[in-house]
C-alpha cells in the first residue's frame, strides 16, 4: 500500500490550529497523515519537520516561521471562509448595528469582515478589534463577532457572537488535491458540502427576512387596536404610519395619509423638536387642544431615523390623572396625621409646632432634624395636611430602609427592560406618585452621594428621568426631608453635599427630644394607653420618678413601646411597680449602679 503523504497545518492559537486540522482530517484524512503546529510555540515540533505539504493560516503565521520550514516543500496560505452554523446571529442583527470584529491581528480582522461582506452581512457598521488596538473610540460599542478567540473580546462588550474558527475555502482545498496529487473526485465531494451550507444559508436568511415581515404585520396589527392615537413620521418628515384610533380622533382617512408630508396633512402639527429630544406639550387641531407626546426613533447607533408621536384629548388627561391621584390614596399614599395629633405641654415644643404651621402655608422645602423616634414623619404629615397640597398624595420614602441598588429606582421610577427584573412595562417613581403632593424624604443622611447628586438635579430642575429612559417628566412636587443625623458635620466630612443641604435646609425645623422635655412623659403614657389598649394605666411613685428619670434614646417611639407593654401586663385594676417595667429598662439602670459603686469603690481604694 502506498505510504500517505502528510500535511502540516500552522495557526497562531492552539483552538484554530485543532479546529482546522480536525477539519481537513475529515475530508482528507484517508489520503494525508494531518499535523498541526501552534505558533504559541515558536519552534517546529518534530512530526512537522519534514511533511510533504504547509499551509499556513495567515500571513502573518506563515512570515513567523518561513525560515524554519524546509526549502523544497510547497507552502500555502490558506483561504479562509466562515463557519455558518451561528450565522444567523448575526442575521437578526437591524442594520446600521455597530459591531466589533475581534481577532488577533489586523489581518485577520480585515479577512473576518472581508468574509462577512462576502456572505451578504455588509449591512453593518464594522469596528476592528485586536490585541494593542486603541479602544478610545470604541468602548461605547455593545456587541462583539468573533471566529473562536473569544478570550480576546474586551470587557466593556455586552455580548459576543462567537462563529468558531474560519476553516478553509473550497479553493485551498483544491489547491491541496492538487499539490498532493489526490484523486479529483475529492473536489466534488467537498464542494457538495460547501454547496449545501450556502443552500442552508440562503434558507436561514429567507426565513428571517419572512420573520421580520411577519413581525412588522404583527406590530402594526397590535398598534392598530390600542386605544392611543398614534403617528409615525420618518426622517423625511413624512407619514409612515398611523393607527384607527388616530383615524377616528381627527376624522382622516388612512390610505389618504401614508407616505405624504406631514405639514400637508397636518399643517398645525410642529414636532421639529422631537428629532433631537421627547417633547410633551399641548397642541391645538382644529377647534380642540390635545397633549401631544413625541419621541425620536432611533436605531441601535442612536441615528435619528424619524419620530413616533401620540395625541391625547386635554379632557381624558384630566380624568386620567383624577383616577391615579385616587389608586394612590388607595395605596396608602395619604398623610394621617394633623396638628391636632402633637401632644405636648412643652413650651419648647409648642414654639416648634408653631413655627411648622407657618412653614405649612408656602411651598419651600423643609429640613426637619431630631433623633429616632421624635415624631419627624407626624409634624411631616401634619405640615402637609395644613398646606393647599392637602387633597394630594403624601408619598414618604425611608432611605434608610431601601437597599441602595433599589434606592434610585423606587425614587425615579424605571422603564420597560431597564434591568433583569425590572417590571414589564416599567414602573414610575415615588417622586412622579407625589405629583401635586409632597414627599418626605426620610433619614436623607443615608442617601449616597450619587443618589444625592441625582436628587439635587431633581430638585433644581422640577422634572425627572426614569432609570433607563431618556424622557424627562415634569414634576409638581414639594419636598420635606427629615434626619437623625448632623448634616452640617456630615457636609464637613464630605458625607454629605454641601449644595443639597442648602436646598432641602430652605426651611429648617429642630424636634425636641423627650428627655428635654420631660413634663410631656407622663402625659403622653396616659394618651397612649388610652389610644392603643382603650384603659388608663396607673403608676406609683417610684415608677413615674424611674419614667421621669429615664433618657429616652428611643424618645416617643420608644414610650409607646413601653406603655403598650405595661398595659399588656398590668390588670387595669393594679398599679405599675418597678418590676412591671421591660427588662432592658431596669437591666441598664441595674448596670448603672453597679458601675457607680464600682467607680466609689475605686476611688476609696485610690
Amino acid at each position: 500500500m502506498k505510504p500517505k503523504k502528510s500535511i502540516c497545518f500552522v495557526a497562531n492559537h492552539e483552538s484554530t490550529s485543532k479546529v482546522i486540522a480536525n477539519e481537513i482530517n475529515q475530508y482528507l484524512g484517508d489520503y494525508l497523515e494531518v499535523k498541526r503546529w501552534s505558533l504559541q510555540n515558536l519552534e517546529i515540533p518534530p512530526d512537522c519537520s519534514n511533511c510533504d505539504i504547509y499551509v499556513a493560516s495567515s500571513n502573518t503565521a506563515l512570515n513567523k516561521i518561513r525560515y524554519l520550514l524546509p526549502k523544497n516543500k510547497k507552502i500555502l496560505i490558506a483561504d479562509r471562509a466562515l463557519n455558518t452554523q451561528n450565522l444567523d446571529k448575526i442575521l437578526e442583527l437591524s442594520p446600521d448595528t455597530k459591531i466589533l470584529i475581534v481577532a488577533n491581528s489586523q489581518e485577520t480582522v480585515e479577512l473576518a469582515m472581508n468574509l462577512l461582506k462576502k456572505v451578504g452581512v455588509d449591512y453593518l457598521d464594522y469596528f476592528p478589534y485586536y490585541p494593542g488596538i486603541d479602544t478610545k473610540n470604541l468602548q461605547e460599542i455593545e456587541i462583539a463577532v468573533t471566529t473562536g478567540l473569544s478570550h480576546l473580546v474586551p470587557p466593556f462588550v455586552e455580548k459576543t457572537i462567537d462563529l468558531g474558527a474560519k476553516g478553509f475555502d473550497l479553493s485551498t482545498y483544491v489547491e491541496i488535491i492538487l499539490e498532493t496529487d489526490l484523486p479529483k473526485v475529492l473536489i466534488n465531494k467537498i464542494s457538495q458540502k460547501y454547496i449545501k451550507e450556502i443552500f442552508n444559508l440562503t434558507i436561514r436568511r429567507q426565513h428571517v427576512a419572512q420573520l421580520n415581515n411577519n413581525l412588522k404585520r404583527s406590530l402594526e396589527v397590535m398598534i392598530d387596536t390600542v386605544d392611543e392615537a398614534i403617528l409615525a413620521i420618518n426622517e423625511q418628515k413624512e407619514i409612515m404610519f398611523i393607527n384607527s384610533a388616530l383615524e377616528k380622533l381627527l376624522k382622516i382617512e388612512k390610505s389618504s395619509t401614508i407616505g405624504k408630508p406631514l405639514d400637508e396633512v397636518f399643517p398645525q402639527l410642529d414636532i421639529s423638536e422631537a428629532f433631537t429630544d421627547s417633547i410633551s406639550i399641548v397642541q391645538q387641531i382644529d377647534n380642540n387642544y390635545y397633549v401631544l407626546a413625541a419621541n425620536p426613533i432611533k436605531s441601535v447607533e442612536e441615528l435619528i431615523q424619524g419620530v413616533i408621536a401620540t395625541l391625547k384629548p386635554v379632557g381624558k388627561v384630566r380624568e386620567m390623572e383624577t383616577k391615579v391621584r385616587r389608586e394612590l390614596k388607595k395605596q396608602g399614599n395619604i398623610a394621617k396625621y394633623t396638628f391636632g395629633d402633637i401632644i405636648t405641654k412643652s413650651n419648647k415644643l409648642k414654639k416648634i409646632t408653631e413655627l411648622a404651621k407657618l412653614f405649612a402655608k408656602n411651598e419651600l422645602n423643609v429640613l426637619i432634624e431630631g433623633e429616632s423616634g421624635t415624631g419627624k414623619e407626624l409634624y411631616a404629615q401634619a405640615i402637609h395636611n395644613a398646606s393647599a397640597r392637602k387633597n394630594e398624595a403624601f408619598v414618604a420614602v425611608n432611605f434608610a430602609a431601601l437597599p441602595e441598588n433599589l434606592l434610585e429606582s423606587e425614587l425615579f421610577g424605571y422603564e420597560d427592560g431597564a434591568f433583569t427584573g425590572a417590571k414589564k412595562g416599567g414602573k414610575p417613581g415615588l417622586f412622579e406618585e407625589a405629583h401635586n403632593g409632597t414627599i418626605f424624604l426620610d433619614e436623607i443622611g443615608d442617601g449616597s452621594l450619587e443618589v444625592q447628586k441625582k436628587l439635587l438635579r431633581v430638585l433644581e430642575e422640577r422634572e425627572v428621568r426614569r432609570v433607563g429612559g431618556r424622557t424627562l417628566t415634569p414634576i409638581n412636587v414639594r419636598v420635606i426631608a427629615a434626619t437623625n443625623q448632623n448634616l452640617e458635620k456630615l457636609v464637613e466630612q464630605a458625607g454629605f453635599r454641601s449644595d443639597l443641604f442648602y436646598r432641602l435646609c430652605t426651611l429648617h425645623l429642630g424636634i425636641t427630644p423627650l428627655r428635654e422635655r420631660k413634663e410631656d412623659i407622663l402625659i403622653l403614657i396616659n394618651y397612649f394607653a388610652q389610644k392603643l389598649c382603650q384603659r388608663n394605666l396607673a403608676l406609683d411613685e417610684k415608677v413615674k420618678a424611674f419614667l421621669l428619670n429615664h433618657s429616652w434614646p428611643g424618645n416617643i417611639r420608644e414610650l409607646e413601646n413601653v406603655v403598650e407593654y405595661m398595659c399588656c401586663i398590668i390588670p387595669e385594676s393594679q398599679q405599675a411597680t418597678l418590676h412591671d417595667l421591660p427588662l432592658y429598662l431596669t437591666r441598664k439602670q441595674t448596670l448603672k449602679s453597679k458601675n457607680e459603686l464600682v467607680s466609689i469603690n475605686q476611688s476609696n481604694f485610690d
